[in-house]
């Protein structure tokens, strides 16, 4: 029996969130402000840093919390990665109370037992939280938020810990820096570009002046260069620490199929030159 329910403040039916029709809902939400799914989902649309076309308003996130509180497991990793790619980067036009709402369910996955799950929890929640690179003082992460990152960081897999490396640093945190430079430093040493690369990337997202000496270091060492995704992390922190024109790099690897999402974002996070 289909029965009327209030969750997370927005009124929905609880038959409305099976299976079969959770993911149509999903599908209807990005389509009604522009987004098209691409195929390889809704994770996909995340990956791609897709974002709508209109504003979102009133309604516009419902069936993506409404899944997240009540769906499967896989209904509530769909709703994750919808409600990332509807919110967008640092969440600007979403309610307080729906962002809230949500990031306390994002949290919730990022502790839970499932892998997957932690690791959208994780990609999520540091999206729809980044703090922009010149925002200044930083605000504290919600409550149980940062515990529950740092305890996906000492997780055993190596996507788990890129996903707690990459929120930690969208949150910008200085808390996390002793930990991302051990980490940086571990990585290098038993060669793991990928990781190491993540490591740095949050480094230079938090910015702190400690993490200087580390990136110029970086910036005379061979092990930056190439045309993968860490040599661009690297371009990356040395354009936000060193601003040393580092960014020419970066708008290079627009032309590169490869990079240019990371690129992209890399462009909008650090701005206009001044």
């Amino acid at each position: 029996m289909i029965r009327g329910c209030l969750v997370l403040g927005v009124l929905w039916c609880a038959g409305a969130a099976s299976a079969a029709g959770a993911q149509p809902l999903l599908v209807e939400a990005l389509q009604r402000h522009g987004v098209a799914l691409p195929e390889r989902g809704f994770e996909g649309a995340f990956d791609d840093g897709l974002a709508p076309v209109t504003p979102i308003g009133p309604g516009s996130l419902a069936a993506p919390l409404a899944l997240l509180a009540t769906g499967t497991r896989a209904e509530r990793i769909n709703a994750a990665y919808a409600f990332g790619v509807l919110a967008g980067q640092s969440a600007k036009g979403v309610a307080p109370e729906e962002l809230g709402a949500a990031v306390q369910v994002l949290t919730e996955m990022i502790g839970g037992p499932d892998r997957r799950s932690r690791i959208a929890g994780a990609r999520v929640a540091g999206r729809v939280l980044a703090v922009p690179l010149a925002a200044a003082p930083v605000p504290a992460p919600p409550a149980g938020l940062l515990a529950a990152l740092f305890g996906l960081l000492n997780q055993s897999n190596e996507t788990e810990q890129l996903a707690a490396m990459d929120a930690l640093g969208r949150l910008r945190q200085v808390q996390a820096v002793p930990s991302l430079t051990e980490r940086y430093y571990f990585y290098r040493e038993a060669g793991r570009r990928a990781e190491a690369g993540g490591a740095l990337e949050a480094l230079a997202r938090i910015g702190d002046p400690s993490s200087v000496a580390l990136v110029q270091a970086v910036a005379a060492d061979r092990w930056a260069e190439g045309r993968d995704p860490t040599a661009l992390a690297a371009d990356f922190a040395r354009a936000r620490l060193l601003k040393d024109g580092s960014v020419a790099r970066i708008r290079q690897a627009l032309d590169d199929r490869s990079r240019r999402v990371q690129a992209r974002a890399y462009l909008i996070e650090l701005g206009p030159e001044p």
